[in-house]
């Protein structure tokens, strides 16, 4: 029995290994492509699950079938390098069209193969037309955001063994195209290619794509005779997901999967003592001011703490301009660890002048750095005074940082001024006129023996720990509790805002202390202790920004309740309300970092700085004005207060009662006194009788002499004698 046993769990064991084996082992799996996957980011992540499952099943190969003819390039440059780092052999097939966007991806791939009649190229930048903005900054937006784009077309390019000069003139339609003799796209127009163009040889190779392919079965024919090909879609997936429960609950007890080994992340609390820590920078973070505070503070405790390295890991198109050079030029110089960045794959804007700030810098192998010029803080470029003023003191500042690590100052001079572009020993390696953003081969370039900006190329921040000889643990920093706090506070502030002012309102319109007080005052303790912990406040500024807020809430209670329509009361505690709020949204920004070059005068206001909390100021009064005329609205017929009005007296309806009857002999013209304050709605004696009456558009105190004006029905309008 003992042998018969053995044999039958072996069979057991083999049914459920076969049932579990990867439907896609030695196939090529086919995904296909359109403008909707590009456009829509919940459809693209559709296709990344799929690609991965092909990944992970281990499939011969990954074919895009690409029909793509609108979708913009820039918002599709970030999918192109996900798809690029795909550990799998990846074929595009243009299946009718790849133009914008849909070249990108094409690029992203290993191999190119088009169907009869297709096009490719055609990826140049577009932005939307804004008319308030000068002609100069129009161009300057439109300059940067080429850079941006031709560098990373161009990455593309050599990571799959592409012609760059191709990725140029998709993008650029100055550059044109001339090749082998023939001239394939003149200087002022955008190179698209039909499929015969993109399949001729130059100079003993295809120009782009391999060839000409009836369908895409025909293409999966070429590349392996012997494999199936499989189409991913949605079905796909879920009969997928259907057979593997099923599988799986043949055998009972499914076996524990294993779980991928993962970067440690740690809490404030533990020790950073001969660690490397990575820090994130993440596509938000520069944006968000508490993750500033968040950096230095992880800065200084690797300080302390005897941390052997820092590794920033980046990731971003950028952010807020004086807390980088504020990082960049104190907390980053005083740093006893080494550091390193490592560009995976932007570090576009504030993420170079960070990277350029560290001792080391490694690029991905699809990565793009640099495009530094200044913007406003809403994204548009500035004014032609302005911007040669920012300019000027941004490279006056970073000069002194980039010097100071070793690195070309002409690279961070070019990366903010467009007029200067880069040229080194008379080699034109970005012309002027254009913003220098460096891809991977180009960072890496060696000029005077020595690497142009990058040290290497690398795949992993565990490469970077190898090639450095870094022996401690990697670990992640994260932030703590509080931390979290504020980076959330700062990030929603103006629905703080919205409750607070809402909660405050709906107060003083009731008798007491109540619900809605609670919740006005815990609103704003919050909004305030979370950017105190963002260190927007500091010191004293705390104390004298709490008390303007307090001040103005003082004031605004005084014209609602002690002296109605008088409106300067009202008037100066939103203004004090008002300061307190965006002070404290935008204290960071207020004043330069030490080394910025003072005011030509003695006082300098610029409204930039305040532009985001006035920002969310705004939204959080209109948020609450809304809030404020729904809720007046909707409560008194919701069934819950309903349920707390007497409708009906006992013996008879309530205008049976007492209080009833006296209302309905008052006459217009009675006199009486207010035996409370009507806001609007009060009690009034008259003719030693307490009736419930009103006032329109004015409050009337305690203790005023009234008469009436009108009767309407069951209510009674009063006015002050």
């Amino acid at each position: 029995m003992q042998p018969l046993r053995i044999f039958l769990l072996a069979f057991l064991a083999f049914c459920f290994a076969s049932a579990n084996e990867p439907t896609l082992a030695g196939k090529l799996a086919r995904v296909a492509v359109t403008d909707s996957d590009l456009d829509d980011m919940r459809r693209w992540q559709a296709l990344r699950l799929w690609m991965d499952e092909a990944v992970k099943q281990g499939a011969a190969g990954l074919i895009l079938d690409i029909h793509v003819s609108q979708s913009p390039a820039q918002a599709t440059l970030p999918l192109a390098e996900e798809l690029a780092r795909l550990k799998i052999k990846t074929q595009a097939y243009i299946n009718s069209s790849a133009i914008g966007g849909g070249a990108l991806l094409a690029l992203a791939c290993d191999e190119i193969w088009m169907a009869p009649g297709s096009r490719i190229g055609a990826a140049s930048p577009k932005l939307m037309v804004d008319d308030s903005l000068s002609q100069k900054s129009q161009d300057t937006m439109l300059s940067e955001a080429l850079a941006v784009l031709k560098a990373g077309a161009r990455s593309l390019c050599k990571l799959k063994g592409h012609r760059p000069e191709i990725a140029d003139a998709f993008v650029d339609r100055d550059k044109g195209l001339a090749l082998g003799g023939t001239t394939f796209a003149e200087k002022g127009e955008l190179l698209l290619l039909d499929a015969d163009a993109a399949v001729q040889s130059v100079d003993g190779r295809p120009l782009l794509a391999r060839a000409i392919l009836s369908d895409v079965a025909a293409l999966a024919k070429s590349a392996s005779p012997s494999s199936t090909l499989v189409t991913l879609d949605s079905v796909w997936f879920e009969k997928r997901a259907v057979k593997v429960a099923e599988s799986q609950s043949a055998v009972a007890p499914p076996p524990t999967p294993e779980v991928a080994k993962k970067t440690p992340v740690i809490t404030r609390e533990q020790s950073y003592a001969g660690k490397v820590v990575v820090i994130p920078v993440g596509e938000d973070d520069l944006i968000i001011p508490a993750r500033f505070e968040f950096m230095k503070r992880t800065l200084n405790l690797c300080n302390e703490q005897g941390a052997e390295a820092v590794i920033f890991d980046l990731d971003t198109p950028g952010g807020l301009a004086w807390d980088t050079i504020s990082l960049m030029m104190k907390d980053l110089q005083t740093l006893k660890p080494r550091s390193f960045s490592y560009v995976n794959t932007r570090a576009i804007s504030a993420g170079a002048m960070i990277a350029m700030a560290t001792d080391v810098i490694y690029m991905a192998p699809a990565s793009a750095i640099g495009a530094s010029t200044p913007v406003s803080g809403d994204g548009t470029p500035l004014a032609e005074a302005e911007r040669a003023k920012n300019n000027s003191a941004f490279m006056g500042m970073a000069r002194t940082v980039v010097r100071e690590k070793g690195y070309d100052v002409r690279i961070i001079e070019g990366m903010i001024d467009m007029d200067r572009g880069l040229i080194i020993n008379g080699r034109v390696i970005i012309p002027k006129g254009e913003i220098v953003t460096l891809d991977s081969e180009q960072a890496t370039m060696i000029i005077d023996g020595k690497p142009l900006l990058a040290k290497g190329v690398v795949k992993s921040i565990g490469e970077v720990k190898q090639r450095e000889s870094l022996k401690g643990e990697i670990i992640t920093a994260e932030p703590s509790g509080f931390e979290w706090i504020a980076i959330w506070v700062t990030r929603y502030a103006a629905i703080l805002i919205l409750i607070g002012l809402a909660g405050g309102y709906l107060e003083m319109q009731a008798p007491g202390f109540g619900i809605p007080g609670f919740i006005a005052v815990g609103a704003f303790a919050v909004f305030f202790f979370g950017h105190y912990v963002a260190g927007s406040l500091a010191g004293q500024e705390t104390l004298v920004v709490a008390l303007i807020f307090i001040l103005g809430i003082v004031l605004i209670g005084v014209e609602l309740l002690a002296a109605p329509g008088t409106i300067l009361p009202g008037v100066l505690g939103f203004l004090c309300v008002m300061i307190a709020l965006v002070y404290a949204m935008s204290g960071w920004e207020v004043a330069a970092p030490v080394g910025a070059e003072p005011a030509e005068s003695g006082f300098s206001f610029s409204f930039a700085p305040y532009a985001a909390g006035f920002r969310h100021f705004a939204l959080g009064v209109s948020g609450a004005a809304v809030l404020i005329m729904v809720l007046a609205l909707w409560l008194p017929s919701a069934r819950p207060f309903r349920a707390l009005v007497l409708h009906t007296a006992a013996g008879g309806r309530n205008t049976e009662t007492p209080v009833m009857r006296d209302a309905a002999r008052a006459q217009v013209g009675d006199r009486g006194t207010a035996r409370s304050a009507l806001r609007p709605y009060g009690t009034v004696e008259i003719a030693d009788r307490l009736v419930e009456a009103a006032v329109e558009g004015d409050y009337i105190q305690s203790g005023t002499a009234v008469r009436v004006r009108e009767v309407r029905g069951e209510k009674i309008i009063v006015e002050a004698v």
